[in-house]
């Protein structure tokens, strides 16, 4: 609790606002220590921001790494209207002859419908009403009028085993599956009721029990039955629509899902690429600087966020950590793929349709951005899909040298993947994993943050100590005046009463 004080008694002396003027000098050294620290902590968060970007990338090119990804296939039949094809795993064969000899058909209960009555029985919970019993299948199931429509589909599915539901106003009971029933050729039941009801009206339209069929289909030669109209056969699932002569389904490249894959890479790394460039060359404007608690709340909040917006640019002006990152990307993707059995026409990505901007005075300024000529690229993916593959995920197990020859042999995915880890390290041990959420951590900036934490609880420890000493001593001016006072008041005294 802060201290009570009273100034200025004896001198008249604004004690109170002389000691704050005098402590305003004394406490710019904590000032800058705290305006430094902000800054450290928007240093900081610049650079995570900057690490998620990266991981976001490096996410985005993991998949385009492995081979498995560029052998996506997909199934096309000459039919459609017959037969449909979808790769559900890894077909082994790349064309099928399908002939569909039959059709699925579903197995088709029995079933029989009692009309309710519709100003009583509205849902499962309405009382029936009316006390009977029905005879279904040869079996009895009792209804009294306190029933609720619930029970009585609980009662007959406990007594005949037959399903029972309520839907449409009527009450209906079909057969389940294998069950041995009471009408010609075990086909169909019946229903009869104790008495005439007006609540449950039995309609007398029975329904023939259908056994189901199972679809059959040759392909390649092999018979399959299946209880669906689809089956498996081969990693691809063929769904039957009619029967009919011999179709002929084959396996293709997926074009579009290789592309699309590649696109979505391309479209982040130059969203990558553009912030991280906005990033390093961001005006640095001087004279501006973080705002102190005081300061801030002088002013309106517009000055304030636009004041700290422009100390806060250009943090990381040329910063030779993703300055770096970014020539080494480039170079990954720039650098051609060398090898045995590399094809020289498929070697670098420009070849394959991905390359830099337009020629033009304006093309310096995009800055290593990618382009894709769609109709080169599919072109290369459809007809050279193996050389794209390993343009991409080719991998070396060649030591690292001076000679880079690793680096030669391996895929643009691969080395970007590399090169982006090693960025994403040296960020996080400048400044913490993007995925931090303490304020303080061991890499280089939040060690930086807990120091000058530190030393700004020193300066505040320190500056409550000068403080005191200031009112000591205006405390002891006072006392010395206000003697001197009493002394000058007692020799006035004396040399009244004298004469």
């Amino acid at each position: 609790m802060p201290a009570i004080r009273f100034t200025g008694m004896a001198s008249g002396l604004d004690t109170e606002n002389m000691v704050k003027e005098l402590m305003k000098a004394r406490r710019e050294p904590m000032n800058r220590l705290i305006r430094q620290k902000q800054i450290t902590e928007w240093k900081r968060d610049a650079y995570r921001e900057m690490n998620n970007l990266m991981m976001d990338l490096r996410k985005s090119i993991d998949s385009l790494r492995f081979t498995a990804n560029f052998n996506k296939k997909k199934a096309v039949s000459e039919n459609d209207g017959v037969v449909t094809a979808n790769v559900v795993g890894v077909p082994k064969q790349a064309n099928y002859a399908v002939k569909v000899v039959g059709l699925a058909e579903a197995e088709m209960p029995a079933s029989f419908s009692i009309k309710l009555d519709s100003d009583t029985i509205t849902d499962t919970k309405s009382q029936i009403g009316d006390s009977l019993s029905l005879t279904i299948n040869g079996k009895t199931v009792n209804i009294d009028a306190a029933d609720t429509l619930e029970t009585v589909m609980k009662n007959i599915k406990e007594k005949t085993g037959m399903d029972a539901t309520f839907s449409g106003g009527k009450l209906w009971i079909t057969s389940t599956s294998g069950m041995d029933l009471n009408g010609p050729d075990g086909k169909t039941f019946s229903v009869t009721a104790s008495k005439t009801s007006t609540k449950l009206v039995l309609e007398g339209n029975e329904s023939t029990e259908r056994t189901g069929k199972d679809a059959e289909v040759i392909i390649n030669g092999v018979t399959y039955t299946s209880k669906t109209n689809k089956i498996t056969v081969d990693g691809v699932e063929f769904t039957l629509k009619q029967a009919g002569p011999a179709i002929n389904v084959t396996n293709q490249v997926d074009e579009d899902s290789i592309f699309n894959s590649i696109k979505d890479f391309v479209d982040k790394y130059n969203d990558t690429i553009e912030k991280v460039n906005s990033k390093i060359s961001e005006k640095k404007n001087k004279g501006y600087q973080p705002l102190l608690d005081e300061e801030r709340e002088a002013l309106p909040d517009k000055t304030a966020e636009k004041m700290e917006a422009m100390a806060r640019s250009g943090l990381l002006l040329r910063d030779s950590i993703l300055k770096t990152g970014l020539d080494e990307m480039r170079r990954a993707l720039s650098t051609p793929l060398s090898g045995n059995g590399v094809n020289k026409a498929f070697d670098t990505l420009s070849e394959i349709g991905i390359g830099g901007p337009p020629s033009g005075k304006y093309a310096y300024q995009e800055n290593g951005k990618l382009y894709i000529d769609e109709t080169k690229l599919r072109a290369a993916i459809r007809n050279n899909g193996d050389e794209v593959t390993k343009l991409f995920t080719a991998f070396s197990n060649d030591p690292l040298d001076d000679a880079g020859t690793k680096y030669k042999k391996s895929g643009v995915a691969e080395r970007l993947y590399s090169d982006l880890t090693r960025v994403i390290d040296k960020i996080t041990k400048e400044a913490g994993s993007a995925t931090s959420t303490t304020s303080v951590d061991d890499s280089f900036l939040g060690k930086k943050m807990k120091d000058e934490d530190d030393e700004i609880k020193r300066w505040k420890d320190r500056l409550v100590q000068i403080e005191n000493r200031y009112y000591k001593q205006f405390a002891s001016m006072e006392t010395m005046m206000s003697k001197a006072q009493s002394q000058s008041s007692w020799f006035a005294q004396m040399l009244g009463q004298s004469q």
